[in-house]
């Protein structure tokens, strides 16, 4: 049989737990251990550092040349079209403004992710662009699928990377320019 008064306790406390251990104590909580701050630490610095990794491995023409220019400080575009084996390319400098316009524009959506540079290639196009007859970058373009920039006026990390171009672009301002 149970106690009525026993069962009016019980009723009252029904949705009510017990407290055990220094965790349900609300004024007072377990210091961490040592080994679980530097783990802390360690795992944090592992997040910054991937996050860094992946966000730097991933970028485009425009971050690396178009936008660090103005397209009319460009003052010509030398491009040498040198095809595997050969020893020599044919050169053909660009000084028309329109012309300049229209390559820029060529690579202006061209999204990049960096890579080794291709050794498998049918042709290749060196690409000189100089800003204000001073020579800015150097540009080597294998077959439309790798790309490598050099930036002459970046004197850091960032200054050149090697690329695979991973969406399709106009490849045709730029062959359009061999006879």
């Amino acid at each position: 049989m149970v106690d009525q008064g026993n069962e009016a306790e019980q009723t009252e406390n029904r949705g009510e737990r017990k407290r055990v251990g220094t965790w349900g104590n609300p004024r007072m909580w377990k210091k961490p251990t040592l080994t679980q701050i530097f783990l802390t630490i360690f795992l944090l610095g592992m997040v910054v550092y991937w996050v860094g990794t992946l966000v730097q491995m991933f970028s485009s023409f425009e971050d690396r040349v178009s936008g660090r220019i103005h397209l009319q400080d460009i003052t010509s575009i030398a491009v040498t079209r040198t095809a595997k084996g050969a020893a020599d390319g044919v050169k053909v400098t660009v000084t028309d403004k329109a012309k300049i316009a229209e390559i820029m524009s060529a690579f202006a959506d061209v999204k990049l992710r960096s890579s080794d540079a291709s050794r498998n290639y049918t042709n290749r196009y060196s690409i000189q662009i100089d800003v204000n007859n001073y020579l800015r970058f150097s540009i080597e373009l294998d077959d439309q699928k790798y790309i490598y920039i050099f930036d002459h006026d970046r004197k850091d990390k960032y200054s050149s990377g090697s690329f695979k171009i991973i969406n399709h672009y106009d490849m045709h301002s730029i062959e359009g320019l061999f006879p």
